[in-house]
């Protein structure tokens, strides 16, 4: 997953967006080197969200210059979001709480299936369970210390760090280049925070680039080894 180049995994120079009537973030300027983490930091209104979002190619900015995996945006959002993967973000991709861990890891198993090979059979499903275990071990391997997610119980009966890590695990499915994990400030408790910085910097040692925000970054062990970047968002209202 790393850029044998050296070029920067994510470009950015004057970027600004602008939507209902108002700047939500301007003037980003960005050079984000493969397997390290971006921290974006910023309160509630800065447009963190939003620029991650920007970043992935699912949001179209409005100026400036962009570049993510060597692609131009937005012309070619459809290949960033091929690479992109989105943790779970709040009004985007929400996990369903109705649903188990497994039918989660499942059903994203699915999509990420041939067209031509529908899961339909019950060997189908035994096959695809084992696989979600399997993604389960890999992950835990890569250094996600989340308290073990339990497959049979439903997302509306899990802790915070456990519903984060599901939505860290439903994300790595498609190995992607970059992932993208929003507010980890929704994590009330500072041992999980730190537990969650400590399980992305982790993730870094497979090559993978992290984007993620918080507000209060006071939680993340700053260490010049760890191959993190701060960019702080400014209210702009």
């Amino acid at each position: 997953m790393s850029d044998p180049t050296g070029t920067p995994v994510v470009q950015a120079q004057g970027l600004t967006l602008e939507a209902g009537g108002r700047t939500v973030f301007s003037g980003v300027d960005l050079d984000v080197p493969a397997g390290t983490t971006l921290v974006v930091r910023g309160q509630a209104s800065a447009g963190k969200t939003s620029l991650l979002l920007t970043l992935a190619g699912r949001m179209r900015p409005t100026s400036g210059s962009l570049t993510v995996l060597g692609e131009p945006l937005p012309e070619k959002a459809a290949k960033v979001r091929r690479r992109v993967a989105l943790a779970e973000v709040r009004g985007v991709n929400e996990l369903e709480d109705a649903l188990t861990v497994e039918q989660h890891i499942a059903e994203r198993l699915v999509l990420h299936r041939p067209w031509h090979r529908p899961w339909v059979s019950g060997d189908q499903v035994a096959q695809q369970l084992e696989r979600v275990q399997d993604v389960l071990d890999r992950t835990a391997r890569h250094g996600v210390q989340a308290p073990p997610l339990r497959p049979r119980e439903f997302v509306s009966d899990l802790q915070p760090l456990e519903r984060m890590t599901l939505g860290v695990v439903l994300a790595l499915i498609g190995r992607p280049d970059v992932l993208v994990v929003d507010d980890v400030d929704s994590l009330r408790r500072s041992e999980d925070r730190r537990r969650a910085w400590s399980s992305l910097t982790a993730l870094q040692e497979t090559g993978l680039t992290v984007l993620a925000s918080c507000s209060d970054s006071s939680d993340i062990p700053w260490h010049a080894a760890d191959g993190r970047t701060l960019l702080d968002l400014q209210d702009e209202q």
